[in-house]
């Protein structure tokens, strides 16, 4: 498989990557665009001491769906980046993108998007609608995490706040 490898701040591209095997839980994704994040030029620039296959905003295609999960075989997808144990404090409080044994795709010990190939949790993908096109589905991952903080806390229209940075 061929994929963008990071490892000690250097950017390769490997001609050797082994094709991803899914666990059980977990679903094959052919990768059919990805987006380039500012996390991953940080991560390049030493941000976080990651080693593997960056990449987390995508759409794909799913060529393997465990057992329950066969409907999304031959599906458009994109998907949510945090691969949670479901058994940790945190998701036993449902904050399961704090998971204290998460992996998170291009990001924390789970290759990603850069690659041909990719997995996630079944349970992590959605199903992208026709009338949406790669170029606009590449968008989800970004647009959930500036989201995700209605999640978090309550705000209201009253309310000042303040975005600050990418990625």
């Amino acid at each position: 498989m061929i994929g963008l490898w990071l490892e000690d701040g250097q950017l390769s591209l490997d001609t050797t990557l082994p094709h991803p095997t899914p666990s059980a839980n977990e679903a094959l994704v052919r990768v059919v665009q990805a987006g380039i994040c500012n996390t991953d030029v940080e991560l390049i620039r030493g941000y976080y001491p990651y080693t593997g296959v960056l990449g987390h905003e995508f759409v794909g295609v799913v060529e393997q769906a465990p057992t329950g999960f066969e409907h999304l075989e031959g599906q458009r997808v994109v998907g949510e980046i945090n691969a949670t144990c479901g058994d940790c404090n945190a998701c036993n409080a449902e904050r399961d993108t704090h998971c204290e044994n998460r992996t998170v795709l291009g990001i924390l010990a789970r290759d990603g998007a850069f690659g041909e190939y990719l997995t996630l949790p079944a349970r992590n993908l959605h199903i992208v609608p026709d009338s949406i096109p790669d170029d606009v589905a590449v968008f989800t991952e970004p647009l959930a995490a500036a989201l995700e903080i209605q999640n978090q806390i309550t705000l209201h229209p009253e309310n000042r706040v303040l975005v600050v940075g990418d990625g």
